[in-house]
C-alpha cells in the first residue's frame, strides 16, 4: 500500500485543479498503508489482536501512541485527522461523493510519515500461520 502511494503521488494535482481518478487510488492506498503500519506497530508492542480496531485510524493511532509510537507523530496525526473518517466508511473504495473528499495539502509530509514507519519498523518479521 505504501509503495502504491509512492507511485501515485506525482500525479496528484494541487487542490482546486482538475484531478483524475488516480486521486481515489492514492487516498485508498494511503489509508490502508497508515492502517497497516499502525496495526503492525500495535501488534508488535502489545501482542493484541489488532482486528478489533477495524478500519478506525483515529483509534489505532491513539492506541499506538499510548504504546510509544513516535514515527513522525505530528504528520501521522494530521493524516489521520484528514482521511480517517473517509477511510473508515470506505468512501475511497466506492468513490461516493468523490468531488467532496478532504485533501492533504502538504503531500510531501505523507511520504515522510510513511517512510518513518517503514524504517522504524523494518525489524518486524512476517509470521504466517499454516
Amino acid at each position: 500500500m505504501h509503495e502504491m502511494t509512492r507511485l501515485a503521488a506525482p500525479h496528484i494535482r494541487p487542490k482546486g485543479d482538475s484531478q483524475n481518478a488516480i486521486y481515489l487510488g492514492y487516498y485508498f492506498n494511503l489509508g490502508f498503508a497508515v492502517e497497516l503500519y499502525l496495526k503492525a506497530y500495535i501488534r508488535n508492542a502489545t501482542g493484541e489482536d489488532v482486528s478489533v480496531h477495524g478500519h478506525k485510524l483515529d483509534k489505532l493511532l491513539k492506541v499506538a501512541i499510548l504504546n510509544g509510537f513516535n514515527f513522525q507523530k505530528q504528520a501521522m496525526t494530521r493524516i489521520v485527522e484528514i482521511i480517517g473518517s473517509e477511510h473508515q466508511t470506505y468512501k475511497y473504495r466506492y468513490a461516493e461523493g468523490a468531488e467532496k473528499f478532504n485533501y492533504i495539502e502538504q503531500i510531501d509530509l505523507v511520504e515522510a510519515a510513511l517512510t518513518s514507519c517503514e524504517s522504524g519498523m523494518a525489524h518486524l518479521s512476517i509470521q504466517v500461520s499454516t
